[in-house]
């Protein structure tokens, strides 16, 4: 049985979402449990999942959830590099949502 498409703001559960830099993870878990479903969606984190034990106290639950959701979780996904990474440029989405900036990383370009 298909599901009817459910929209969250700028969000349709029919959109293919690439969301980077999510920290605890807690916004594509917002998505997912908003669709009822996550496998439209690739969450990217900067982080291993060491790392983000180590800051945020509820990503690794938030990433379990995703995980039953069907969500595609990648870590260690550098923003200035995913354009190399096959398993993200191959794919077509029609939303990308840049979170959060590591701003220790930040480079600028004269």
């Amino acid at each position: 049985m298909e599901m009817s498409e459910k929209w969250m703001r700028h969000y349709s559960s029919n959109h293919q979402i690439l969301l980077v830099g999510e920290g605890d993870f807690s916004f594509s878990l917002c998505l997912a449990s908003a669709f009822g479903s996550a496998t439209n969606i690739t969450a990217t984190s900067l982080d291993s999942e060491d790392e983000l034990c180590e800051k945020f106290k509820y990503a690794m639950h938030n990433v379990r959830r995703l995980e039953r959701y069907g969500c595609d979780i990648q870590h260690e996904v550098d923003v200035h590099t995913m354009s190399f990474d096959n398993s993200l440029s191959l794919r077509r989405y029609d939303r990308i949502v840049f979170n959060r900036i590591n701003r220790s990383r930040v480079f600028i370009y004269s």
